[in-house]
């Protein structure tokens, strides 16, 4: 038999009902015997958790001296939450077990709201092509700081015009549509002219990881991956 109470479990299980989940999205546990009360967990991602349970006020020391009888720390019931309302974990302490069970349609709130942004996020981070290119640059790139002679411009422009003619020719090759080679060469244009503009280790990695992300929303076979590979390889040179 659950710690809980029938009428308490019933509850949560209407809490998670909510939106666009239903309560057979989840496993749901109820142990016996247990401080924890309540352990929730999201099935289709089971990094998303609710567990309720009881300590005591003042954290691991106040349960400590609890223990001991020692102490002014009193009980009082847990929520810890993943996703929490904007932290990917949330822990909140609740005065009576109403107000920790309510939680739980905020929490299956916020399981959809990251799942619903989770392609953004994915999209904003730096994958492993470019963050090989950026370390590229630190690690080759002498006095950062200082901006491009003449001679560093012209040979810049050169690879640019290379990459720009290596391009026309993977239009082909890969297969992708001249409204793509567009925005590649758009990006090439922008760099030629930033070459006045930025001190160089600014504008390897602004104008290089803007030449890179326009290319690799392209180049996504792994032909293409390791052409890009190549061409990054070669602007560095």
């Amino acid at each position: 038999m659950s710690t809980l109470r029938n009428t308490v479990i019933n509850q949560i299980i209407d809490y998670l009902e909510y939106g666009d989940f239903c309560a057979e999205d989840f496993d749901s546990l109820f142990p016996d015997d247990s401080t924890v009360l309540a352990q929730i967990t999201f099935k289709a991602l089971p990094k998303y958790t609710f567990v309720l349970d009881e300590t005591y006020s003042g954290g691991s020391i106040g349960s400590a001296l609890a223990v001991m009888g020692q102490g002014n720390a009193k009980k009082v019931i847990r929520t810890v939450e993943k996703p929490g309302t904007y932290k990917n974990l949330e822990t909140r302490t609740h005065e009576d077990i109403d107000s920790a069970i309510t939680r739980i349609s905020a929490w299956v709130r916020s399981i959809r709201d990251d799942l619903i942004n989770s392609r953004a996020t994915l999209r904003s981070t730096i994958d492993e092509l470019t963050e090989s290119f950026q370390k590229s640059i630190d690690e080759n790139i002498d006095d950062p700081e200082s901006y491009f002679e003449s001679h560093e411009e012209d040979a810049i422009k050169a690879k640019l015009d290379e990459l720009h003619k290596r391009v026309s020719e993977l239009e082909k090759k890969l297969d992708f549509t001249p409204e793509e080679t567009k925005k590649i060469e758009k990006a090439i244009e922008k760099s030629k002219s930033d070459l006045k503009v930025y001190p160089k280790g600014v504008w390897y990695k602004t104008a290089g990881t803007k030449l890179l992300t326009v290319m690799k929303g392209i180049l996504k076979s792994k032909e293409g991956r390791e052409i890009l590979a190549d061409l990054a390889k070669k602007l560095l040179q």
